[in-house]
């Protein structure tokens, strides 16, 4: 596994890591900030045919000199390891990456719809499967709630986008623009096809090996349509009069009139965030666009005891029911939002009866350790395929 990188994701990494030496495993980290000694302790730990990587988003898949040389190439290919990469977010973040890897490459996604679009569009690499984010409890989650709402996560304001949306000529200005109305005007929509359509509509039919380049290149659509509506959720509740505390950078640029609610806390850690949560009665959660898939933030506020306030997915509302530790809003109708959360600030009792009804199935079926059990399975699974054909 891999650390060094982006705190988060070794912070998954870590929890996985444990679940995988009580399923009997040798873990061992390779660390991105000293890459030399990692180099060294690696090649000795690794086992022919024994070995597998597990990472995130291509940390230790980007040509780093402590496992890629030019002459030889990656270290994986030259034992035969396979690569379970759990990609973070959609494929299209990461056309430029999705190129020369190594020969035994397994892409995992988070995302139902992410999966079919990772299957269509690159089919030269293995899809190994589909696997959500999950969530982490800390301890004593029966903590004093003194904070009303909290949102975890970054904001950035629309005008930052603008550059981008302009940085060809205005044809393709209006081009972009139409593809931001229509997931405004109809936020169940994803990306990719709102996209593909606007695509085809104005060129034709195109390959597949254009157009994902193509998508690479409108990544600023994804981040604008998420902030977009992460802003619009906030502002919605602060200026109804309630109390939302923010984790992340960029919350001081959001236009709001109720100012005096919206109480900023500058970016951290994970576990600051967990214990955040475990501080709020509500954690209101907006997706960044995945549309068959779920946030840690939804898992992680009902592992650490407060009421998860989210939109929709396919694939979240499947494994909860309403009341299930979740209340659902719809986008379209986010004016509902403000009077959820304060029915549910009003009732301590409710609350409470909320988490419970749905902290025993995230507990068993949504933690990291519950995610490398699914990884490990397919690992053995791969490995006994690969000894029988042998």
């Amino acid at each position: 596994m891999v650390e060094g990188g982006v705190e988060t994701l070794a912070y998954f990494s870590r929890q996985m890591a444990e679940q995988f030496r009580r399923r009997g495993y040798l873990v061992f980290f390779y660390d991105l900030k000293s890459e030399a000694d990692s180099s060294r302790r690696l090649r000795k730990f690794i086992r022919v045919g024994e070995t597998v990587l597990v990472t995130f988003n291509f940390q230790g898949l980007e040509q780093e000199a402590g496992v890629y040389r030019v002459r030889e190439g990656y270290v994986w290919d030259a034992y035969d390891i396979p690569c379970y990469n759990i990609a973070a977010d959609h494929p299209y973040f990461y056309h430029d990456r999705l190129a020369g890897l190594p020969e035994r490459y397994r892409h995992v996604s988070i995302d139902r719809f992410q999966q079919k679009y990772f299957r269509e569009f690159y089919p030269e690499y293995k899809e190994a499967g589909f696997l959500p984010l999950a969530g982490t409890r800390l301890p004593d989650p029966e903590a004093e709630r003194h904070m009303d709402v909290v949102f975890t996560g970054n904001y950035t304001e629309l005008e930052f986008f603008e550059p981008f949306i302009h940085w060809i000529n205005e044809e393709y200005a209006q081009f972009y623009r139409g593809i931001l109305r229509e997931l405004i005007d109809c936020p169940h929509e994803t990306v990719e096809r709102a996209a593909l359509s606007h695509c085809e509509r104005e060129m034709g039919k195109v390959a597949n090996e254009d157009l994902r380049g193509a998508l690479h290149k409108m990544i600023f659509i994804d981040l604008y349509i998420r902030n977009y509506w992460r802003g619009l959720a906030v502002r919605r509740l602060v200026d109804a009069g309630i109390r939302v505390d923010v984790v992340g950078k960029g919350w001081e640029k959001l236009e709001c009139e109720g100012r005096e609610n919206l109480v900023i806390h500058p970016q951290t850690d994970s576990v600051t965030c967990l214990r955040m949560l475990m501080q709020a009665k509500v954690s209101v959660n907006v997706m960044p666009w995945f549309k068959d898939g779920a946030h840690d933030r939804v898992f992680n506020s009902i592992l650490n005891g407060a009421v998860c306030v989210s939109d929709t997915s396919r694939y979240l509302c499947g494994q909860l029911a309403e009341g299930e530790g979740i209340c659902y809003f719809e986008l379209e109708n986010l004016q509902e939002l403000p009077g959820i959360v304060k029915e549910l600030l009003r009732d301590e009792e409710k609350r409470k009866k909320i988490v419970a009804a749905g902290a025993e199935k995230v507990s068993r079926e949504h933690t990291w350790a519950a995610r490398a059990d699914v990884l490990a399975d397919w690992i053995e699974s791969e490995w006994s395929g690969k000894r029988e054909g042998e």
